[in-house]
């Protein structure tokens, strides 16, 4: 098999620096190692999962300790490394200065972006045309590293590697396609599809140490899975991640999404799992909630552009824990 049908499992009980640094290369060396993955002076986006201000000990974003071991792998394959996301509520630069990531990245000497800068862009997938907005900036990279916060999601169940790259659409954009999904949940999906494939990555590490259970992707319940799954093929990333959770593909909005357009792997006969062995991972008590309707009204709309106005401009971020 070739490394693109490779999703690696690898244990980390802990946010340790070194724990986290020995399994970051142990993901990469399943893969030949980061220098087969990035090339030499290449511009790199890591995206984190950025959803808003937050405690890491909440588990609704990417660990920063996780970004920052990436961003060190990337400069030591001298490549650039750049922090970028779109935040549903709030900035970037606040969600980061939260974590400490601001004195990271002035240390290594990167930069942290908005992903802002939208561009309207066409897109036939699985023979269905998208016309989809997205940030210019991630367009505009040489190459982007998927970093998702593994969580129950209320809308698809679970949001991983495709979820993740959703922060991508820049700011109002996302409230927007929510209100033209008018609870089409299957359009909302082929769109979610449609976009990896624009602003598709070259790997993604999912940040599974902790996870979020039971609702989401805010105010769920941390969950200790201890691994971080990682992969080129996102739709292969996001199968094995059902495995590690015990939940069944077809009950997973996005797969069936990716199925219908005929997008990724999910035949794990063609996948090849390296690491750990899934028996010794796989989490069997994993609470999942229900299934909310996916679109928005307009009323919603108007309060979750002012929210996100509110947390970039004035808003007060939740208490330190």
């Amino acid at each position: 098999m070739t490394n693109l049908n490779r999703v690696s499992l690898v244990k980390c009980t802990n946010y340790s620096k070194e724990d986290v640094r020995n399994a970051i290369n142990k993901t990469f060396s399943y893969f030949g190692g980061i220098e087969n993955i990035i090339k030499k002076g290449s511009k790199v986006l890591l995206k984190p999962n950025f959803l808003r201000e937050s405690s890491p000990r909440k588990c609704i974003i990417t660990h920063p300790v996780v970004i920052e071991t990436v961003a060190e792998a990337v400069l030591e394959a001298g490549a650039t490394p750049i922090i970028g996301d779109s935040p549903a509520f709030g900035s970037v630069r606040k969600v980061a200065r939260r974590v400490g990531l601001d004195k990271v990245a002035e240390k290594l000497g990167i930069d942290i972006i908005e992903l802002d800068k939208p561009r309207k862009v066409s897109i036939n997938c699985g023979g269905k045309d998208f016309s989809l907005t997205v940030s210019g900036k991630a367009l505009d990279v040489d190459a982007i590293i998927n970093l998702p916060k593994l969580k129950a999601h209320v809308q698809v169940l679970f949001t991983a590697g495709v979820k993740n790259l959703y922060g991508c659409v820049s700011g109002k954009h996302k409230a927007w396609r929510h209100f033209q999904a008018k609870n089409d949940l299957e359009w909302y999906t082929d769109m979610l599809i449609a976009n990896y494939q624009l602003v598709t990555p070259v790997f993604t590490i999912v940040d599974s140490v902790m996870a979020m259970e039971k609702t989401g992707p805010t105010g769920g319940l941390p969950k200790n899975v201890s691994v971080l799954v990682g992969g080129i093929d996102v739709i292969a990333v996001d199968r094995v991640v059902t495995e590690l959770l015990s939940v069944r593909p077809e009950d997973v909005p996005i797969l069936r999404a990716a199925k219908r357009l005929g997008v990724g792997e999910q035949d794990l006969s063609k996948i090849e799992v390296a690491g750990e062995e899934m028996s010794s991972v796989r989490v069997h008590d994993f609470i999942f909630p229900e299934l909310s309707p996916i679109g928005f009204d307009f009323i919603r709309v108007i309060k979750s552009l002012i929210r996100h106005l509110w947390f970039k401009t004035v808003g007060k971020a939740e208490p330190q824990t």
